[in-house]
């Protein structure tokens, strides 16, 4: 997509890219503290894998390093967050990497989860509907309040 061809994203579609972007920091965050201590008890996800090959995958590969891919996943969310969250292309790289990632764990996923990946890559495509010509650090920076009077030393 040609960011110059799409509306710039205005208020709500810049909360909904925070709100994404968040979430995957989040992630982040919950498969460091919890996750990646268990990372030898996600076996479950072979007994729901789609095809013999991936179940065989997850017990073969996955779970005897399992620490090194949950590192792996952990440092993919990191960087889609800071992707969503900044602007221009980076914003499109990180909403595609997001998107794919969710279809591509789908084969993973037992009932209910493979609806609501499905439903989460579209929930996350829209995003780039849109473009995004500031960060959220910009935001910030440059959101009204108070501000410390400098004193010159």
């Amino acid at each position: 997509m040609v960011a110059e061809g799409r509306k710039l994203g205005g208020a709500g579609w810049n909360v909904w890219r925070i709100f994404i972007g968040v979430a995957y920091l989040a992630a982040a965050v919950f498969n460091t503290v919890y996750t990646l201590p268990r990372s030898d008890q996600l076996d479950g996800y072979a007994e729901g894998a789609w095809f013999g090959f991936l179940a065989d995958f997850m017990r073969d590969v996955f779970m005897p390093n399992g620490d090194l891919f949950m590192t792996l996943v952990i440092l993919f969310e990191v960087a889609v967050a800071i992707l969503i969250l900044s602007r221009g292309r980076y914003v499109d790289a990180g909403v595609a990497a997001s998107v794919l990632w969710v279809v591509v764990i789908l084969p993973f996923l037992a009932w209910p989860y493979l609806l609501t990946n499905i439903i989460l890559a579209i929930m996350q495509g829209v995003i780039l509907l849109r473009r995004y010509d500031t960060a959220l650090w910009d935001m910030v920076r440059s959101a009204p309040g108070p501000r410390r009077a400098t004193h010159p030393n």
